[in-house]
């Protein structure tokens, strides 16, 4: 992916100043570890860039940010509107979260 990395791709880079997109929550609850070999991660770097405090309703820069299917469109239609690489970086996480949610209810943000 253009934008994000995989929990293997981390280890090899190293560092931790990634926002984890952490898949499969049935229920609204904190998530039961960190790096999770199938999550996504964003560096802080692009997060601020894009202004993704903007994109996502209730983003927690550093703590929890659940978004459920209704925030996830709310998310889509927010990338559309700010900046062309936000949508970008939106669309690359798209199939992801739709896969996601034909499982799951929620899927998690993880801050810094």
């Amino acid at each position: 992916m253009e934008f994000f990395i995989t929990e293997a791709q981390r280890k090899q880079i190293g560092g931790s100043g990634y926002f984890e997109f952490q898949r499969g929550q049935k229920e609204m609850r904190e998530p039961s570890g960190y790096w999770k070999a199938d999550s996504l991660l964003l560096h802080m770097d692009i997060a601020d860039e894009i202004a993704l405090y903007q994109i996502i309703p209730g983003f927690q820069y550093y703590g929890i940010t659940y978004v459920d299917r209704e925030k996830w469109d709310i998310i889509c239609q927010n990338a559309n509107k700010i900046s062309g690489k936000a949508a970008k970086v939106i669309h690359a996480l798209r199939d992801w979260a739709e896969e996601n949610f034909q499982e799951y209810q929620y899927f998690v943000i993880l801050g810094i």
